[in-house]
């Protein structure tokens, strides 16, 4: 599947800077919309090692409110997490309603560098991706937008990536043995990212995939998806209100009905006409 996509997709910086801005503007709108709706959001960057997800992750950041959002850097397990399931971690970090949670890296890693890296025994693949669903599934059935965006370029790209931060003594650390065995083995690590998203491309949180070998176009398409899913979720929020509102009222006046009819049900019989108000003074009788 990524083989396919087109990673020569590029935009000039006055083009891009141009649409960011207006974009930007829009996405802190948005932002505070879903704040007042009380709308929690989940954004996971994914993808190939050096494709610019921390660069990205700052450009889209530029626009938000930072009283609304966090970011969290997924690195290895510690001991302590060790000790725990693996999404506990996760668990712990989503958002409150209205807030925004950024991912860079996320609980895709136990069955992508992890897994490549022989951290995740083979057996476990398939409890993982089962895991990674039912998280996913019981976020959004409880309201969390969930938007995954895997950034990807190719082999060669990543190369001279690296190349480039190993050459600068204050990047340098950047690059580690682990990157340049992916690199190396880049086919393979291919294949891993290939079944990823074939397998947890769910119609409830579906994947992005961004071209990420021009910076600029990554930006304003990573942009543009996040609005977007945004705007579909104000909709779908307001739709899933009006419904439970009209639900309510149907079932209020089915109450009503159901209540009037139980009074008629008593009424009749043989004793049904009788007036019992009539009376009769002492002295009368």
């Amino acid at each position: 599947m990524l083989e396919k996509v087109d990673l020569s997709k590029e935009m000039k910086k006055e083009e891009a800077k141009g649409k960011l801005e207006k974009m930007g503007v829009e996405l802190s709108h948005l932002q505070r919309e879903c704040k007042a709706a009380g709308i929690p959001v989940m954004i996971a960057f994914e993808g190939i090692g050096a494709s610019g997800k921390g660069v990205q992750i700052n450009k889209l950041i530029q626009a938000l409110d930072p009283r609304g959002f966090d970011v969290y850097t997924v690195n290895r397990e510690t001991e302590e997490e060790k000790m725990r399931p693996f999404l506990w971690r996760f668990w712990s970090k989503t958002p409150e309603t209205g807030r925004i949670a950024i991912f860079d890296r996320s609980w895709y890693r136990r069955v992508l560098g992890d897994r490549f890296d022989g951290l995740t025994p083979k057996k476990q693949i398939p409890f993982a991706f089962a895991d990674i669903h039912s998280f996913e599934r019981q976020l959004t059935d409880d309201g969390t937008v969930i938007i995954k965006l895997f950034l990807y370029i190719s082999k060669k790209e990543q190369e001279k990536r690296f190349k480039r931060l190993s050459e600068n003594k204050e990047t340098a650390w950047r690059v580690s043995k682990e990157d340049w065995n992916r690199n190396k083995k880049y086919g393979e690590y291919l294949a891993l990212c290939d079944e990823m998203l074939e397998q947890t491309d769910f119609e409830f949180a579906p994947w992005t995939i961004v071209e990420a070998t021009d910076k600029e176009y990554a930006a304003v398409k990573i942009m543009n998806v996040v609005i977007r899913r945004l705007k579909e979720a104000l909709v779908e929020k307001k739709q899933r209100e009006a419904m439970e509102e009209r639900i309510a009222k149907e079932q209020a006046e089915n109450g009503k009905i159901e209540e009037k009819s139980q009074t008629e049900e008593y009424k009749i019989g043989v004793l049904s006409g009788v007036d019992l108000s009539k009376s009769l003074s002492e002295k009368e009788y």
